[in-house]
């Protein structure tokens, strides 16, 4: 008995459309944002965006599809739209509480 009639190369090229469209917004929620919830919740989605763009990509790639380069290609411009710029980094962020530093640690 046939569940469906989509065959499942469509249903992973279409995962690849959604997670590229997805990280794209991500990446512009983080990069566009300066502090707060949202900034942090554009990175997750980039991260989960990333890993489901390679995922589907390489299950494309076993299925002869074409769009397993467009996910290696949007993975890649994902990466060095998230590392170029000059953008705050995390490590000077002095908002996070626990980026403080202890005054009576220092001898």
């Amino acid at each position: 008995m046939v569940w469906s009639s989509i065959r499942f190369g469509a249903v992973l090229e279409i995962l690849v459309m959604i997670f590229q469209v997805s990280g794209v917004a991500a990446l512009c929620l983080h990069r566009l944002i300066s502090e707060g919830r949202w900034r942090d919740r554009g990175r997750v989605v980039y991260i989960v965006a990333l890993v489901g763009l390679g995922v589907a990509g390489a299950l494309c790639g076993r299925h002869d599809s074409e769009f397993a380069l467009f996910a290696g290609g949007t993975m890649t411009l994902l990466f060095i739209g998230m590392t170029i710029g000059n953008s705050q980094s995390d490590a000077t962020d002095t908002t996070h509480p626990l980026s403080a530093a202890e005054p009576n640690l220092a001898g």
